[in-house]
């Protein structure tokens, strides 16, 4: 049975997501620069000042990322035992994946997103900001994980190579057709997973300084 706690948390990733299509689909519709944050608020239901409580700007509601962790999946990550720090990096891509297993983005939003960015300033300044943002919040997790400062450089560079591996995937997902592509880019996250860590094997290392 859900919780109440899990229950409220779902529902505010619902209405987040709710409020993020409203915006592309506006957007989409007549033009980034007619979108205003009461139409967004009014097609999905809720007053301009509830907007507010899930994002700053217009901007940042169109730019909404699918990479909404569960606190319990977060909990699970940062309280786990020692590991060496290969697995570590496995755990943290299959923990930024979880979501993504349960609820697979589309391919057509991914690329309309990115059509809005490339035409629009600020919307690519958000979609920045808010990836600077998400990497500094996955090396907090790995530095909670292993007990060091937030700005520790070894999770900061576990956190990095965790979202190069994702932005691998994503970037093979995407260029597929869509007849291949329509079960996620878990898939292809897993791929790069595997090549990352095939390749930093001792023995592969040896194999290629000959």
């Amino acid at each position: 049975m859900t919780t109440p706690e899990g229950l409220r948390a779902r529902r505010r990733r619902e209405t987040a997501r709710d409020i993020h299509l409203a915006a592309l689909g506006l957007a989409r519709e007549n033009g980034f620069e007619t979108v205003t944050v009461e139409a967004i608020s009014k097609a999905t239901g809720i007053a301009p000042r509830t907007f507010f409580n899930y994002f700053p700007t217009k901007e940042a509601a169109i730019v909404h990322g699918p990479f909404d962790l569960s606190a319990a999946d977060v909990s699970h990550f940062t309280t786990g035992g020692a590991v060496t720090y290969p697995d570590l990096l496995a755990e943290l891509v299959d923990l930024l994946a979880a979501t993504l297993a349960h609820d697979p983005p589309s391919r057509g939003e991914l690329h309309a997103v990115l059509a809005v960015a490339q035409a629009h300033p600020g919307v690519l300044a958000a979609m920045l900001a808010q990836l600077e943002a998400f990497q500094r919040g996955v090396a907090g997790l790995v530095a909670a994980r292993l007990d060091v400062p937030a700005d520790d450089e070894t999770a900061v560079f576990i956190a990095a190579l965790a979202l190069t591996i994702l932005r691998t995937g994503f970037d093979r997902w995407a260029a597929r057709t869509p007849a291949a592509a329509e079960d996620g880019p878990v898939a292809d996250i897993a791929r790069a997973a595997a090549l990352m860590t095939t390749l930093f094997q001792p023995e592969r290392a040896a194999t290629h300084e000959r």
